[in-house]
Formats: C-alpha cells, structure tokens, sequence
C-alpha cells in the first residue's frame, strides 16, 4: 500500500487535480437529476437511466450527457424539439467541479504534497462528500422549499462511519500544514486533548469521533428547534405570512446530518456563515424591493460546504477580529 501511495505522490498535481475536476462534472450532472427527479415521487433517480428533455421527454443520447461539454454541444437547446435548457444544468456541473478541484488542492498541495497519506485522500473524499450532499439539498430547497426526507436521513448511513475518521473532521482547526507529519503511516496517535471536535475523553479516537459527531447533531437540531419557537413568538406576524413556521422540519433535521458531518467547532462556524450571507441577501433584496424571503437551507449549505473547506481561513477571520476587538478595548 506503501507503494501505491508513493506512486501516486510522484505523478504530476496537475493530473490529480484535473482528475478530481472531471469526477466533480459528474458528480454535478448526477446533482442536476437528483434535484430535478427525486422531489417528484413520479420519477425515479435511475429510471430511465439517461437524462431527457423536460419538455419533449426525448431521451438525450450519451454524448448530450457529457457535463458542461454537452450543453455547450447542443448550444443549450434541446436536439429533437428546439427548447432551451437552462443554463443552471452546466452551471451546476461546472461549480461542483470546481469544489472538487479546490478540496483536493487544498488538502493535498496547498502547502506541500501530502498525496502519498492516505488520510488525506480521505479526507479529500469527506469533503466533496459534504458538496455532493449539500448542493442538491440547497437547490431543491431554494426552489420548492421542501427537502425530501430521504436527502437527510440517508447521508447519515455515510457520514456517521467517516465519523470515525477524526483527521477528516479535525482538519482545518489543526490542518496538516502546522504538523503534517503527525499523519504519516506509524506516526503517534493524536491525544485526546488536541482533537477539537471531541466531546468525551475516553480511547479509541474513532469511537469517541463518532460519539462526538452524533450527540453534536442532537443537539444542534434540538437548539434550532426551540429557536425557531422563539422567533415564532417574537417575529408572529412576519411568521404568520411565510406559512406560521419561521424554522421548517427540514431545516431542524439537516442540523443532525451537519453535526455529523462537521463536529461541532465547524458546525457552528457554518451555522454563522449561514447567518452571515442570509442577512447580506436579505438586506439587498430590502433594498432593492424585490423577492419575499428565501429558505435558509442554501444558506446552510453554503455555509457548510464554506466550513468544511475554509475552516482556517474562517478561524483567521475570526481571530483578526478578536484581536481588533481588544485592541479597540485597550
């Protein structure tokens, strides 16, 4: 295995990254029909197997299903009846590739080539996992304001086993670039102590990882829970014109899949990212007079695909911040 690994370290990045690009464009384009068909009980993920019109309900052939590279051979229109598909189709394909790309070379290159680790690779896998779960779960929310249950519940049969990979869950608040060689094959195994994320203090790390990730998304979907009661009570009459619930289920059962996903350091910058942008789109469409409110599902996809890949930079935000504030104070 040792081998394999450094086989891959000597390859060019460049092919890694590209490699990582192309499996994020199908990745995408897979996003795209979940988005479209798994919120219409009507249809099925893998029946018919090939994507169609939506108009015509012509099967497109293979080559129209390329990511990105199809829709700009059908110059976005359909081949058999001339309608116009949208251009959210390659735009979906083309940001899930680029997440992909930029997981990958921030794990394995931003600061030395660590592609011969096996934890990064997996980590790398943790990731774009979370992209791939969150993306759909945000447009689907942004266009019918509804999440399949399924869309929830299911990730956890993924997540909850990578809990158990608390190198994947810790990176970011003590990347590998402070210490990368506390992640080599026979390096020591990390205290209890230095692992942020966990809650307990008991041995093995694995099991105390998944412990951890589990009691954090209970009460992370608890504490939405009672919040979304409060608003309820203080902001009724807003509420009562957006449908008498300012915190739906959907939103309640995503911070359990978060929690697991993220540990509880990372959740809470995510959770606060999601703040940050719904307040920032809110105050632009006050401004501009346009628009009735939008979910606050993307807005905690965003902000968890943000925690999960730029939890340094966030923690660095938030340092330079807590400094100026003492510095203010003194």
């Amino acid at each position: 295995m040792t081998e394999v690994f450094e086989i891959i370290k000597s390859m060019p990045p460049w092919f890694w990254l590209a490699w990582w690009f192309v499996v994020g464009s199908f990745v995408g384009s897979f996003i795209n029909v979940v988005v479209y068909r798994l919120p219409r009980n009507c249809l099925s993920i893998n029946n018919p197997k090939r994507s169609f019109c939506p108009s015509c309900k012509t099967q497109l052939k293979w080559k129209d299903n390329l990511p990105i590279v199809g829709w700009l051979w059908l110059r976005g229109k359909c081949r058999y009846c001339g309608v116009k598909f949208s251009i959210r189709y390659p735009g979906v394909e083309l940001v899930t590739a680029l997440l992909f790309l930029l997981a990958a070379w921030r794990v394995l290159y931003a600061d030395g080539n660590i592609s011969d680790q096996w934890q990064a690779w997996l980590t790398v896998f943790h990731i774009v996992a979370i992209a791939g779960v969150m993306l759909p779960w945000g447009l689907i929310d942004f266009d019918l304001t509804y999440i399949p249950h399924r869309l929830t519940f299911g990730p956890l049969l993924l997540f909850v086993p990578l809990g158990a990979h608390y190198h994947a869950l810790n990176w970011g608040l003590d990347t590998w670039h402070s210490n990368p060689g506390m992640f080599e094959i026979g390096a020591p195994q990390t205290a209890v102590d230095h692992i942020p994320h966990l809650l307990f203090q008991f041995e093995p790390l694995w099991l105390n990882s998944i412990a951890s990730v589990a009691l954090t998304g209970v009460c992370a979907s608890l504490a939405l829970f009672f919040i979304g009661k409060i608003f309820n009570v203080v902001f009724r009459r807003r509420v009562k014109e957006i449908g008498g619930e300012s915190i739906h289920r959907a939103d309640i059962y995503l911070m359990l899949l978060l929690g697991v996903m993220l540990g509880w350091p990372k959740l809470i910058a995510a959770f606060f990212l999601a703040i940050f942008l719904g307040a920032g789109f809110g105050i632009i469409q006050i401004a501009m007079k346009r628009g009735h409110g939008t979910p606050f599902g993307p807005y905690l996809a965003f902000g968890t695909i943000g925690a999960a890949l730029f939890m340094d930079v966030l923690m660095g935000v938030y340092n330079w911040y807590m400094n100026l504030l003492q510095n203010w104070a003194t």
